[in-house]
């Protein structure tokens, strides 16, 4: 088989079928497919088990619930050695028929992508369409200023990732490459730091197609703990990363940089915008209190970079190599 697809769940007894489904309709029939249940305490495993009776395409293991990275590794560990390209699958989305076909051409006519991945369109817990997602791909322009890459641009450099956007379940892995990276990593925030990790050994390309459907339920796997509690995991370990050599850690460095200098102060001023409009709509004092921490917090970053140079000079007490910008 070219290709691994491995479907995660926990819990997803109304919309495992759909998951399930989509693969066993894709265009391309190459492929083999691990489903693991993170611990479900519904119908989920039972679903999935019934389909393999019937379809020996597919595998189901159970686990225990510790987290999406783990469950990932788990079923990257039971595909064959000699799969070519991987695609992890959330149990509450679903791919199109053509996403698997359209992924593996790009990567065939690529060698030089480690990751395709794509746009992706919104549905409801029913499964009504609610319109076109976006995942935004920020990076900083000739002037150092983020804006988003637009569609046409496939090509996604480090320092998005780096800054949390362009990232999600929405791609096909080269195996390969996949390999180096000794697979997921942290418990939460795991598919931004993958992509990271990807992008320091491959190119990773984003096409500008809407073959991914995500569902939004409330119960994501990505939504089981808060993005402010478990995105300091993420900023601590990239922060303080060592490269393999000088040229990555210029990169990471550059990459600190801009995210804390240029992108960050831009959200502060772009969140505190919005409460202040809020407050005025309603008069509400927490909004505007809201507001004023934002744009101050906002000038204090652009202004005085007091965390850039906070994590440069942790970085450069650790690593002692004067890489500072």
């Amino acid at each position: 088989m070219r290709v691994g697809i491995v479907i995660i769940s926990y819990n997803n007894e109304d919309h495992i079928r759909d998951a399930i489904n989509s693969v066993v309709n894709q265009q391309f029939v190459d492929w083999t497919c691990v489903m693991v249940d993170n611990g479900s305490s519904d119908k989920t495993f039972e679903i999935m088990q019934a389909h393999c009776r019937i379809d020996s395409r597919f595998v189901a293991f159970k686990k225990a619930n510790e987290g999406p990275a783990a469950g990932r590794n788990h079923g990257f560990a039971e595909l064959p050695d000699d799969i070519e390209y991987i695609h992890f699958l959330d149990g509450d989305d679903y791919i199109k028929p053509e996403y698997i076909s359209t992924m593996v051409d790009y990567l065939d006519k690529h060698p030089n992508v480690g990751l395709v991945a794509c746009q992706f369109d919104k549905i409801d817990n029913e499964g009504n369409f609610k319109g076109r997602g976006h995942r935004s791909r920020f990076a900083p322009t000739v002037l150092g200023f983020p804006h988003d890459l637009p569609l046409r641009v496939v090509q996604t450099p480090f320092v998005s990732f780096f800054s949390s956007t362009g990232v999600g379940p929405f791609g096909v892995y080269r195996r390969s490459v996949f390999i180096q990276t000794k697979g997921y990593e942290l418990y939460s925030q795991e598919d931004t730091d993958m992509f990271c990790k990807m992008s320091l050994l491959a190119e990773v390309h984003y096409l500008p197609l809407y073959l991914y459907v995500k569902r939004f339920t409330g119960k994501n796997l990505a939504h089981q703990e808060s993005y402010r509690a478990t995105h300091e995991f993420f900023r601590e370990k990239w922060n303080y990363y060592k490269g393999k050599d000088r040229n990555e850690n210029k990169l990471i460095e550059e990459s600190i940089y801009y995210y804390y200098v240029r992108h960050v102060p831009l959200r502060h001023f772009k969140v505190g915008s919005k409460a202040f409009k809020e407050f005025l709509d309603t008069f509400d004092f927490k909004k505007l209190r809201w507001s004023m921490q934002c744009i101050r917090n906002g000038f204090r970053e652009g202004l005085f970079k007091k965390e850039f140079k906070n994590v440069m000079s942790t970085r450069t007490s650790m690593f002692n190599d004067n890489q500072a910008i």
